[in-house]
């Protein structure tokens, strides 16, 4: 009797740990094995005809770490959203593998090449990114770094992330004059919204 309970044990045993158990896909793994990723570019440099549709991928060049040779930056859909108000989240590969993915979270982003910000050698990526609700985006500029991402600045906000900006428009958010780092934001006090130059301290 005890040999036959054991025997029962030790096949329940095996048959959990065998290679047929299905792994549960989280961010984390997702980030971490190769993924197919659509490498369509916008290019719209006018509204859409549907200013909703944002793309699902984004893709910017640029020396990301400094090696001296362009790598591609792509912004990928990575899980749709788990309720039916909720957003996508989102994270950013890069073609070449050494540069480790950056993880951006909820809702639809854009990115932007913003150059070597911080002086350290390698270009830097703003990226623009939808809210949950409302007109009020956000953006923030990272830097790579031997231990990974780390932002530039302080988000700042965007208000009139329901009007169509182009690509042109966002790059030009961010200005480095004179070795200080400026950024243009809309006056929410303003009804013409002007935008309004203010200094913005790099980390």
């Amino acid at each position: 009797m005890y040999k036959s309970l054991l025997f029962i044990l030790l096949a329940g045993v095996v048959a959990c740990n065998s290679s047929g158990k299905k792994s549960v896909n989280t961010p984390d793994s997702l980030l971490s094995h190769s993924a197919s990723v659509d490498t369509g570019i916008m290019t719209e440099g006018a509204p859409p005809v549907n200013p909703e549709a944002v793309p699902d991928t984004v893709r910017i060049e640029g020396d990301f770490n400094g090696d001296g040779n362009l790598d591609l930056a792509y912004g990928v859909l990575y899980r749709n959203a788990m309720e039916k108000e909720g957003q996508d989240e989102y994270v950013i590969r890069f073609s070449n593998p050494d540069i480790k993915p950056l993880v951006t979270g909820f809702g639809e982003i854009r990115l932007i090449n913003e150059g070597d910000l911080n002086n350290d050698g390698s270009d830097d990526l703003s990226v623009y990114q939808a809210p949950l609700h409302g007109c009020t985006y956000v953006m923030s500029s990272w830097s790579f770094t031997k231990s990974g991402w780390k932002q530039v600045t302080d988000p700042w906000l965007v208000y009139k992330g329901c009007n169509y900006l182009s690509d042109e428009d966002l790059q030009n958010r961010i200005v480095l004059e004179d070795g200080i780092l400026y950024y243009y934001q809309e006056d929410p006090n303003d009804e013409h919204m002007t935008l309004v130059k203010k200094e913005m301290g790099v980390k």
